[in-house]
């Protein structure tokens, strides 16, 4: 375990969630849990992020990417006026959206609020002039979002982070730039786009070990693969491309189907992840049950070796079990981080965790427990 990964979590007032937590979380967390309990949200919820910046970016991009939030991306911030979003985002909107990261004995705490402009200070309506936005009173703000975070030591004495202020804006068309930097999330069913190109040349392109890397995982899905490299296809854009064994021809990877797609997509997303954490949501998906041991055991590997800590959701007991099958041939200290995560639904209606390491996991499926999660 790095000393960036997260080994507990806790998140309030967020979609369906008054309260969520889970404790003792390893490098390689495997999510799994009946339709609509929250496994999709926590993921989302794991994006939050002390800087105000990319806290929203990386908000709006999961509702983007999950096609939950249709508007062009310039005018993201003036949507934050409409309050039925926040209806959608917030548990209830008159309470404050709160993200606990633990990390060890010390703590991140990054708290959404939704507030009135009469609350606002001066060096709130000065981050406001800041960004460009008018100040002429009530009849341009009624409300805003503030986001703060604080960080907490052994001793538990807070300290101040960082601190964003965002209007809502009445100006619905008004056009502001956001800083969407990377968001290490892949929803389900996402294929190929040109961000895999980018991610390619940023990480693989120009790096001849990293090239032999990536085409050496690749040969698990397409065995007669000789390399990869980009090449001008359809409409003269640029495509990942392979070459294959004693065939002089030069095809796009999406020739190969929707489990060559999603590898290229992980091995890419865990280079661009390093060092931090990467969700990825139905991580099965695209993948033939044949090859999810290989699949599995590429992924672990990687993100080991990247020092990236992986949180997955998943609906199928194949996935569990390939999940253990391929920490079974690998180390131990591969075994010794991997936690499985069951999202049970208790009498209440609350959402709870149930987390098995690798030994207690193992003996489930061996007894037939029930691993998937419902009802509690």
């Amino acid at each position: 375990m790095g000393e960036n990964h997260l080994t507990y979590f806790k998140i309030e007032n967020f979609k369906r969630f008054d309260s969520f937590e889970m404790e003792n979380l390893g490098q390689f967390n495997l999510l799994v849990g009946d339709n609509n309990v929250g496994k999709t949200s926590v993921l989302e919820g794991l994006c939050f992020h002390p800087d105000g910046d990319t806290c929203l970016a990386n908000l709006f991009q999961t509702l983007l990417f999950r096609k939950l939030f249709f508007v062009d991306k310039k005018k993201v911030l003036a949507n934050l006026n409409d309050e039925n979003l926040w209806k959608f985002i917030l548990k209830n909107i008159d309470k404050t959206l709160q993200v606990n990261n633990g990390y060890g004995d010390e703590q991140e705490i990054i708290n959404w609020e939704i507030v009135e402009h009469q609350t606002l200070t001066e060096s709130d309506w000065n981050a406001i002039n800041k960004k460009g936005y008018r100040n002429d009173g009530v009849s341009i703000f009624k409300k805003g979002v503030r986001i703060s975070s604080e960080y907490a030591e052994k001793d538990k004495k807070y300290y101040p982070f960082s601190y964003n202020f965002y209007p809502f804006s009445r100006t619905t068309n008004e056009e502001i730039e956001m800083n969407w930097g990377y968001m290490p999330f892949i929803p389900t069913n996402l294929g190929y786009d040109f961000d895999l190109l980018d991610f390619y040349y940023k990480k693989i392109n120009a790096d001849k070990d990293l090239r032999k890397e990536f085409d050496s995982n690749l040969k698990t899905f397409i065995p007669k693969l000789e390399e990869t490299r980009t090449q001008k296809m359809l409409n003269d854009i640029d495509f990942i491309c392979v070459s294959l064994e004693d065939d002089n021809g030069l095809y796009p990877i999406t020739r190969f189907g929707d489990g060559v797609v999603k590898l290229v997509r992980v091995l890419l997303e865990i280079l661009m992840a390093k060092g931090k954490r990467l969700m990825i949501d139905e991580i099965e998906t695209g993948i033939h049950f044949s090859r999810l041991k290989e699949f599995w055991k590429t992924v672990i590997t990687l993100c080991k070796k990247y020092d990236v800590q992986l949180f997955a959701t998943t609906h199928s007991l194949e996935c569990q079990k390939y999940f253990v099958y391929a920490l079974a041939e690998l180390g131990e200290e591969d075994r010794k981080n991997a936690r499985n995560i069951s999202l049970l639904e208790n009498k209440e209606g609350n959402i709870e965790s149930v987390i098995f390491d690798y030994e207690q996991f193992e003996f489930a499926l061996e007894i037939g427990a029930n691993t998937r999660g419902g009802e509690r």
